[in-house]
């Protein structure tokens, strides 16, 4: 990308909190530090020098089911980021002859493998969400048949921001006997999530966005039915029963893999400890000020906004559609002339911009997250007037 040239972008201005967070809490900086320069990569399975590398994969364990209200921390199982997590869920819980439900927003994490999983045979059914991204939990009992096994579904899109009913989709699904699977990419810290009261059999999550941990860590959490019943889609050693070429049968074994990633799930423990101490209620009520904030500032402007614009119903996400300039023209003057890194394109939703009516357009989409100010948005609010209005680029 061009470096910003313009007089009003000696600095930059991150607005892309729905991709990655941009900085991570000092407390995981120099958790990780210390880490490294205490050569602590050395795992017990490797070696008999140092056991830490287990202590802090228990402990990652531990963090993530308390902050996800799941049962047993053995069935948080950790991948390196929610697109391989949702993968192996949806490989492993699906074969041949079975149907699937999900909705009409996915990331393409999940439309991706469904689209496999359809060429294997397995049946796929959209539930088509409104053009705010909103959807009728009644649609779930209308689209079941005989052979209907899972229910899978975002919590929130990436791109109309609207936070799907989860709650009520998935208490309609356990009636029906259906497993259910959470992406919670766009609603981790944002929201409270609850795995054992919001009927979710799997949870899948990433490190790295609002969890604010280091990339390359991730994964799902699973309910005692998912795990008596999803089969391991990724197999190798596991320095447990070496012996044998079948992959253990044991939690979390069955399903991770390889040399763990310590480093990662020693940020993420970390990440979420601090963000206790913050506490979800504050962040929420910080990002949802920002969001309502943009929205008001952006009445007026020739643009179109996607989504709802209650904000007691959305992640702070604001996805628009200019009306004078193509969606990378608008995304290349706010970079060059103000320094305001946003994000444009299908954003790999192209399923959730069919719903919005932007799919032949794409849109550019601001994110915010805890670092941002209330500053930054009035800056990205006075460069989109400019621009669109004074025609100032």
């Amino acid at each position: 990308m061009l470096k910003p040239k313009g007089k009003e972008s000696s600095q930059t201005t991150y607005m892309n909190y729905a991709a990655t967070s941009l900085h991570k809490p000092q407390p995981v900086i120099d958790a990780v530090t210390n880490y490294l320069q205490n050569n602590n990569e050395i795992t017990p399975q490797r070696s008999y020098l140092n056991f830490s590398g287990q202590n802090i994969i228990f402990q990652g364990r531990e963090a993530v089911a308390d902050f996800f209200h799941a049962k047993d921390s053995s069935k948080v199982i950790f991948t390196q980021n929610i697109t391989l997590s949702l993968n192996m869920i949806l490989h492993g819980l699906l074969q041949t002859g079975d149907h699937v439900i999900t909705t009409s927003v996915e990331h393409n994490a999940v439309m991706r493998p469904l689209y496999l999983l359809e060429q294997e045979g397995v049946e796929v059914s959209y539930l088509a969400c409104d053009t705010a991204g909103e959807l009728t939990p009644e649609k779930i009992e209308s689209a079941l048949q005989k052979n209907t096994k899972l229910l899978v579904m975002t919590h929130a899109s990436n791109v109309l921001a609207s936070v799907l009913p989860v709650e009520r989709c998935f208490e309609i699904a356990h009636k029906h006997k259906l497993l259910t699977v959470l992406d919670t990419a766009q609603t981790a810290v944002f929201l409270p999530i609850d795995q054992q009261s919001s009927h979710i059999d799997v949870l899948a999550f990433t490190g790295h966005k609002s969890l604010l941990a280091l990339t390359g860590i991730g994964g799902f959490i699973l309910s005692e039915k998912a795990a008596h019943q999803m089969q391991p889609w990724l197999t190798g050693g596991t320095g447990l029963f070496s012996d044998s070429v079948v992959q253990p049968d044991i939690l979390p074994d069955k399903f991770e893999a390889g040399t763990p990633n310590n480093v990662g799930i020693l940020s993420l423990k970390t990440s979420l400890e601090w963000i206790k101490q913050i506490g979800i209620k504050n962040i929420q009520e910080s990002e949802q000020a920002l969001t309502q904030q943009f929205l008001s500032g952006l009445k007026g402007m020739p643009l179109k906004i996607l989504g709802n614009t209650d904000i007691t119903n959305r992640v702070p996400v604001v996805s628009v559609v200019p009306q004078q300039l193509e969606v990378n023209e608008l995304t290349q003057f706010l970079y060059e002339d103000y320094g305001i890194i946003t994000r444009h394109g299908l954003h790999c939703a192209p399923s959730a911009h069919k719903t919005a009516g932007s799919f032949e357009t794409g849109a550019l989409r601001f994110s915010f997250g805890f670092e941002t100010t209330t500053t930054e948005i009035n800056h990205c609010l006075t460069a989109l007037e400019k621009i669109l209005i004074k025609g100032g680029n």
